[in-house]
């Protein structure tokens, strides 16, 4: 490495000086919201840790963490999960750091880039350039170069596989400019384009394996050189030729970017770029809050922190160091311990939260809150919330891409003595608010994870301490048990109340809303065997409308329905909601039900006779009812019983004809 670099501690891409740490010190805390996501965990496990202590140094400093899990793992979830982002109301804070080279989606740094410049927030983006935004990062291009001038020059490569990382549609992230000097690199030294393969990375580590895999799969001749845009591909490509038998550096070189702790870890060690991480965070933090402050100076557009080039096996510049290895064996074992004591909180609270039911979940979550750290708040989408808990069957597509509600539920916290406003709540808050809500306006630190499901938005678990780089993996993890058993709850019961749909539909007449035949093969007899079980008479009667040939003829079929739904209508009116009523087929019904002191037969014939006088029905609606009562003796079957009263439906309607009794 050149030694200009070794000597620069900042380089400013513009004349003019860079803010410090000392301010004029106020009353008024200054509040920072910090948006972030996950793709290098350790980067952002860091970059918190970094905030933590500079905050433990400035008590009249508050930070925002606006963070979601999984983004570059599953596109389906990406949307969802970076509507987080819209969460806060920016202008209600005194300054704004964007991670910026974490955040792959164009669209989501576009939002905040409007959002920055729509409220004028002092606001600092690390890793890539932002509108509106100071800019702090490494010197990507400078950096990669330098890499790449080492492989060609030192080690004589001339062929390579390049692992992309993720370019954004604006061509203003960290992975466009490593691979513009790669590039320019190889064009100066005469390398011609044959001889350089590119791989679209993602920066995940398994986007390495999966290049290597393909490259070996199709047979071609190993480069000289794997060039990773990040660490992470960078170990995964290693991962594969290591499993492949291949041996790195003898068989290929390979290198990465970042300087995160694996790559000094690794078996070989790998040859990367530091970026000293910790002090770029520092410095943004100081900088942001001397602009909160209104400091006064020439404000900078672009800011490089200082990197290095790390020379290690994996292009064979070094040897393994054997003074590290008693610092590995140190973190290994307390890696180890905490494992065993996260995997057995993980596995107590998987099995209480799979085996309670939707009522009991987030009380679930309260219980177990030291997984995620001493102080747990749930908050969660009203609109979801009110989804979670209705009665009725849903629309899925209303929760799709929902964004978040004006009112957001605090739904589970663990901070003791918080009283609860309602069953399933502790209390509503407006979501402009949320920065000065109740419970975290004395919080000095805390960072918000978005909580979705695929494209739903839940709601987000709010923390206020940050978790280790092994702790990243594992939170996530728990952050999606959280929200795999909620939604399972609702689609249980959501599940449940569309069979029970569905049921409803299969055993209900649609004209009447009456139960159909289906509804007696299924319902009737259980209603019969109960009655007779205990020790009661048994009342079947059946129904039929008079003349229905008639009322078709003369007044249309759809009078004819008007007439079925009347009679239909008049039974639900005239017995009680435990009577099992139903269209036995066409103009026929029949009512089981207990023999009591009510007349039946008389009520029913009272409230025909009514609704002819009434004057609403284009025709006289006549019905013949068979009363059959069995007392005492042992009944047959429902069917016997069934088979009396339609005889003596038929009796009464003979009569009528001959004019033995009035009609109905």
């Amino acid at each position: 490495m050149a030694d200009g670099h070794q000597a620069c501690a900042w380089i400013v891409c513009r004349a003019g000086m860079v803010f410090g740490a000392r301010f004029i010190m106020g009353n008024k805390r200054i509040n920072i919201a910090y948006y972030t996501a996950d793709w290098n965990r350790e980067l952002v496990s860091v970059a918190l840790h970094t905030v933590k202590k500079y905050l433990e140094q400035h008590p009249d400093v508050s930070v925002q963490v606006f963070d979601c899990f999984s983004f570059a793992l599953y596109s389906g979830r990406s949307e969802s999960g970076y509507q987080i982002y819209d969460l806060p109301d920016m202008g209600r804070y005194d300054a704004v750091i964007v991670q910026a080279h974490q955040i792959m989606d164009t669209d989501a740094i576009r939002r905040l880039e409007e959002r920055i410049i729509e409220t004028g927030v002092p606001a600092m983006s690390i890793g890539a350039t932002m509108k509106g935004c100071i800019s702090i990062g490494t010197d990507d291009y400078s950096a990669a170069r330098e890499m790449t001038e080492h492989l060609v020059k030192v080690h004589g490569c001339r062929s390579f596989l390049y692992l992309k990382g993720s370019e954004r549609d604006d061509g203003r992230g960290e992975a466009e400019l490593r691979r513009g000097a790669f590039e320019d690199v190889c064009r100066e030294n005469g390398i011609p384009d044959a001889r350089i393969a590119y791989y679209e990375g993602g920066w995940e580590s398994r986007k390495g394996q999966a290049a290597v895999e393909e490259l070996l799969a199709k047979g071609d001749p190993l480069p000289d050189a794997i060039v990773s845009a990040n660490d992470e591909m960078a170990l995964g490509a290693m991962g594969a030729l290591a499993d492949a038998g291949i041996e790195v550096p003898g068989d290929v070189i390979v290198t990465g970017f970042d300087g995160i702790l694996s790559s000094s870890l690794s078996d070989p060690g790998l040859t990367t770029i530091s970026r000293d991480f910790e002090t770029l965070i520092l410095k943004a933090m100081e900088i942001m809050v001397a602009r909160a402050r209104g400091a006064n100076g020439t404000e900078q557009k672009r800011i490089f922190s200082p990197h290095r080039m790390v020379c290690s096996e994996s292009c064979g510049c070094s040897e393994k160091v054997l003074s590290e290895l008693s610092k590995i064996k140190r973190m290994y074992y307390a890696n180890a311990r905490q494992q065993e004591k996260y995997y057995f909180q993980q596995d107590t609270m998987t099995a209480d939260l799979f085996r309670t039911d939707r009522e009991r979940i987030l009380d679930t979550v309260e219980q177990h809150h030291q997984i995620f750290g001493e102080r747990m708040y749930v908050y969660i989408n009203e609109d979801y919330y009110d989804h979670y808990w209705s009665d009725e069957s849903e629309e899925e597509e209303e929760l799709n891409g929902m964004p978040y509600s004006d009112t957001l539920v605090l739904c589970a916290c663990s901070v003791p003595g918080v009283e609860r406003e309602e069953e399933t709540a502790y209390m509503r808050i407006r979501r402009p608010e949320l920065t000065d809500a109740p419970l975290l306006r004395e919080e000095q630190l805390t960072i918000f994870y978005a909580l979705h499901f695929r494209k739903i938005n839940i709601g987000f678990l709010v923390l206020t301490n940050p978790p280790t780089v092994e702790e990243m993996h594992l939170r996530e993890s728990n952050v999606n048990l959280l929200v795999f058993a909620m939604e399972n709850a609702r689609q249980r019961i959501r599940s449940k109340r569309l069979n029970e749909k569905l049921n409803a539909l299969y055993v209900q007449d649609p004209l009447t809303g009456l139960y159909n035949r289906y509804g007696y093969d299924r319902l009737a007899e259980g209603i019969f065997e109960e009655i007779d079980e205990q020790g009661r008479d048994i009342h079947v009667l059946f129904l039929d409308i008079d003349d229905m040939k008639g009322i078709n003829d003369r007044f249309g079929h759809d009078r004819g329905d008007l007439a079925i739904r009347t009679v239909a209508r008049v039974m639900k009116n005239s017995c009680r909601k435990t009577d099992f009523k139903m269209r036995y087929g066409g103009d026929e019904f029949v009512i089981v039900t207990e023999a009591g002191k009510v007349d039946l037969k008389g009520r029913l014939q009272e409230n025909f006779r009514r609704v002819n006088e009434d004057g609403t029905l284009p025709f006289h609606l006549s019905v013949s009812i068979g009363d059959y009562t069995i007392h005492g003796d042992k009944p047959a079957s429902l069917d016997d019983l069934l088979r009396h009263a339609d005889r003596l439906m038929y009796e009464e309607k003979k009569r009528k004809k001959s004019g033995l009794t009035n009609r109905v």
